[in-house]
């Protein structure tokens, strides 16, 4: 009992400091959103390596088969990090976070392409949720018709979108390959790659403007790629998939909190009705393979035990945001 409820907290940890990008962006000034990234995933790669070296577990991270497909997480990975800090750079932490959470709706297209596999009544049902969500998530107080063509606002919506497309395709690469690598193997050499892609950007960002955010950039990086990380892999591996996938849903709730009370960005109605629709949607999902659900849902007629993909057993977030 009392190591569940560590793993609880270990993990509930890690949403909340994953909740705090949205300040550590408005913090930092003059540098471009793949400078950004850069900077923080080499500080957070530096802390998880001594943390690895400290415990004594360089070793894991020995390269192993399925090399071409840590490539491919590397490059999602490094796509929806860009694509998500855009997104916040366009319309603030709270909307791009719930923007993120939108993938469900594309793995609920993607699966019977990737997976074979058909899609069933709940996953139709977290496919509505989630359109409801993003309707209400993107809907100016104005209506959409206040929306101007190459408007900030667009982008904003658009590379958030794009952002959930690329996060349920990062679900779907660490699931595959959890069975050579673990978690924080995979963070590593995800982050590794991303730093290959992403150095242009840095190299292009004045030495005076790195050593002005330094700080700021330091933290960043420690926090969210390094502490954040470490709880969030630690939380995950205590707790069961049901469990973990509904606690994540914290990081939104806690993105919101922060953006609204630190930042003071303001919060509309639709904001918040789209985080209900987009969290329900994520809830059905992660809780598919709940017999509990399936009485709320569709009465004493249970489903025929089909084999589950693995994106429904366990909808977790992507490692080291």
């Amino acid at each position: 009992m009392i190591a569940a409820s560590k793993h609880h907290l270990e993990l509930l940890t890690a949403c909340i400091i994953y909740g705090t990008v949205g300040i550590f962006m408005e913090s930092l000034s003059n540098m471009s959103v793949g400078s950004i990234i850069f900077y923080r995933v080499l500080f957070g790669l530096s802390a998880i390596l001594c943390y690895l070296a400290i415990t004594g577990n360089l070793s894991q991270l020995t390269l192993k088969s399925k090399k071409k497909y840590l490539l491919l997480l590397g490059i999602l990975y490094v796509s929806q990090m860009f694509s998500y800090y855009s997104a916040i750079r366009y319309l603030g932490a709270s909307s791009a976070v719930l923007l993120l959470y939108t993938d469900p709706i594309y793995l609920t297209f993607l699966a019977p392409v990737l997976l074979g596999e058909k899609n069933t009544e709940k996953t139709i049902l977290a496919l509505f949720l989630g359109l409801a969500g993003v309707f209400y998530v993107t809907r100016p107080e104005g209506g959409f018709e206040q929306i101007a063509f190459g408007s900030s606002y667009l982008k904003g919506v658009i590379f958030g979108l794009v952002g959930g497309l690329f996060s349920s395709g990062v679900i779907i690469s660490v699931r595959y390959l959890r069975n050579e690598y673990n978690g924080l193997t995979q963070l590593v050499w995800q982050s590794v790659i991303s730093l290959f892609f992403l150095s242009p950007f840095a190299a292009s960002t004045p030495v005076n403007v790195v050593a002005e955010n330094l700080y700021t950039l330091v933290l960043f990086g420690v926090m969210i790629t390094g502490v954040g990380a470490v709880f969030y892999i630690r939380g995950v591996a205590g707790v069961s998939a049901i469990t973990g996938s509904v606690l994540t849903l914290l990081e939104p709730v806690s993105c919101i909190f922060f953006d609204y009370t630190v930042l003071g960005s303001p919060v509309h109605s639709g904001m918040l009705i789209g985080c209900f629709f987009i969290l329900a949607a994520a809830v059905v999902i992660s809780l598919d393979n709940s017999i509990l659900l399936r009485k709320l849902l569709f009465g004493d007629r249970i489903m025929s035990s089909k084999k589950v993909p693995f994106w429904k057993k366990e909808l977790l977030r992507p490692q080291g945001k």
